[in-house]
Formats: C-alpha cells, sequence, structure tokens
C-alpha cells in the first residue's frame, strides 16, 4: 500500500502545487501524531536514510554531527533494531527533535528553534523512501551573566549559585541550571524545608548576549519530627528502639534523616526490610510538625 501510495506521488513530482498540498497534509498528520501507523500488529513509519536528512539554517553544529544525534537519541534505551535504525514514527521524531534542541540549549543557544520537520515523498530519490528537512534557528550563543537569587534567607546566596555548577563567562547551559535547581531542593528538603519551591528563569541581555540566570525561592517553614508510632509486634521493646532511634520528636524532619531511621530499622534485622511505602505520615502544617507511623510488619509485604 505504501510503495503504490509512494509511486503515486512521485508521478507528480514535478507539480509544485501538488508537492505544496502533500506537504501540508503531512504536517497535519505530524500534528495529530499520526505519522506512526499500526499494520498487523508491526510498527509502520516512514523509511529515511542518513543522506535524505537534512538540515538548514545550523552553523554551530554541523549537519553531519546533527544527523548522528537525531539517527542515535533513544536507540539504545528503546532497543531499536539495526533494520529499524532508518524507520521513524512521530514519537522518535519527536524524541530525536528534543536531543537536537538539548545540545543547542547547553551550548549557549538558549533561544534556538527547530521548526516542525518538512517530510517529502515527491523528492527526487528511491521509490518509498521520503527526505526530511529540519529547519534550525539557532539565535545568539548566550554566556552566563549573574546568579540572582529572591527570597532565599536560610541559604546564602553564593552557596546557592555553587550548586548549580555554573562557570562564571561560560555559555549558560541549561541542563545545569535543571540539575542545580534539583541539587537546592535536595538541600532544602535535608533541612525539613518540606514546603519549598524553587523556580529558574533566564534573562537575556541581547546587547552583550549575556544570560542572567534567577532563582526565585519560596522557603517555607521548617519541618520538625512529631510523634513517633511503632505499629506492628517486634522482639525488641518498643521503648527500647525508640530510644535508640536516630530519629527524635522535636528533630528536624530532613529526608536524610527519615531514610537513616528507616535503614537503622533494617540493620536490627527483626522487621522486613522496611521502606517509605511502611511508613505513615501526618502533616500539621499549621505547626510545622509531622508524625510518623513505621509499621514493623511491613505493611506492603502483606
Amino acid at each position: 500500500m505504501h510503495l503504490l501510495f509512494a509511486k503515486f506521488l512521485n508521478s507528480f513530482s514535478r507539480g509544485n502545487f501538488m508537492k505544496t498540498w502533500f506537504r501540508a497534509i503531512l504536517l497535519f498528520y505530524w500534528a495529530t501524531g499520526s505519522l506512526a501507523m499500526a499494520q498487523q500488529g508491526t510498527l509502520a513509519g516512514i523509511a529515511v536514510k542518513p543522506e535524505n536528512i537534512l538540515f538548514v539554517g545550523n552553523k554551530s553544529i554541523s549537519s553531519q554531527d546533527l544527523i548522528a544525534i537525531f539517527r542515535g537519541a533513544g536507540t539504545v534505551t528503546a532497543q531499536l533494531s539495526p533494520e529499524k535504525l532508518d524507520t521513524y514514527d512521530s514519537h522518535r521524531i519527536n524524541h530525536s527533535l528534543n536531543m537536537i534542541l538539548t545540545f543547542y540549549h547547553n551550548r549557549g543557544f538558549i533561544k534556538a528553534a527547530v521548526s516542525p520537520p518538512e517530510i517529502d515523498f515527491a523528492a527526487s530519490n528511491p521509490v518509498g523512501r521520503a527526505q526530511v528537512t529540519l529547519r534550525i534557528t539557532e539565535n545568539n550563543s548566550y554566556r552566563l551573566g549573574e546568579i540572582r537569587t529572591n527570597g532565599a534567607q536560610v541559604l546564602s546566596p553564593a552557596l546557592l549559585a555553587s550548586l548549580l555548577n555554573l562557570q562564571a563567562r561560560a555559555p549558560v547551559n541549561l541542563s545545569k541550571i535543571t540539575t542545580g535547581a534539583l541539587a537546592i531542593q535536595e538541600a532544602y528538603l535535608a533541612l525539613g524545608y518540606l514546603d519549598f519551591d524553587v523556580k529558574t528563569r533566564v534573562e537575556t541581555r541581547d546587547d552583550k548576549r549575556v544570560a542572567d540566570v534567577v532563582l526565585d525561592i519560596t522557603e517555607g517553614k521548617q519541618y520538625r519530627l512529631g510523634k513517633v508510632e511503632m505499629i506492628g509486634n517486634s522482639p525488641i521493646k518498643d521503648a527500647l528502639v525508640r530510644e535508640f532511634l536516630p530519629f527524635q520528636s522535636g528533630d528536624i524532619f530532613g529526608k536524610k534523616a527519615f531514610e537513616a531511621c528507616l535503614q537503622f530499622l533494617n540493620e536490627l534485622g527483626t522487621t522486613p526490610i522496611l521502606t517509605a511505602s511502611d511508613v505513615t505520615f501526618s502533616y500539621n502544617r499549621s505547626q510545622a510538625l509531622v508524625d510518623v507511623a513505621i509499621n514493623l510488619e511491613g505493611k506492603s509485604k502483606k
């Protein structure tokens, strides 16, 4: 069916109207996610050879490298067989385009964009093969300017900036900003700030091709441990276990401290392996307390 369709299209290959009309239909199918089809249980996409993948507008990254990224993205995690390496559906193309954008965004081209692919069956190439054209808009490359923080009182601006791991005057790396924000969140959670939130934004100064990173932080309250309840049977007295727990009422309710508590119970060897799913948390936000009930028999194992 696809071969006959391709032959039909090639018969109109010299008609500009036909090409424009067909590309419009392909973009419609692309937008609705219908490019990939299932026939008799086998996923059928479009066959695109490396020589028929064209990049336009790229300057800082060669077309050869972009083709390698486009073809390789996600193939290992998806366990794609070699015979399917040149077959693309909408999901695979989307993933490949996201990887290309990531490469640009991590090299300072934070305003780079990729237009929807132009898929042309009417191009002059073997029957049944498509040509894909990808248009890149790189825009400017930005270097790091200032790192500014709003709303932070517990941790200093210098410490917060260090957790982003950005190099002064180096090209802005959006992936580093994302992972740095997660590191900041981990630091606050360890200190008991359970309602903590951080939002990152990048403000560009086009005249200097510099970008400032801004951290908007909401710290919230610092939570402490309220009551600790042991549920279930244990060969060791409840009071004795409670006394030796590295997590006492009034302590800061930090993520690391809670994990140490579970590790201690597991080291005792008197319970099944306990995880966070064996614990019930009750939050009192007005008093910033967390009550904990630990099922010593492992409720998740029943």
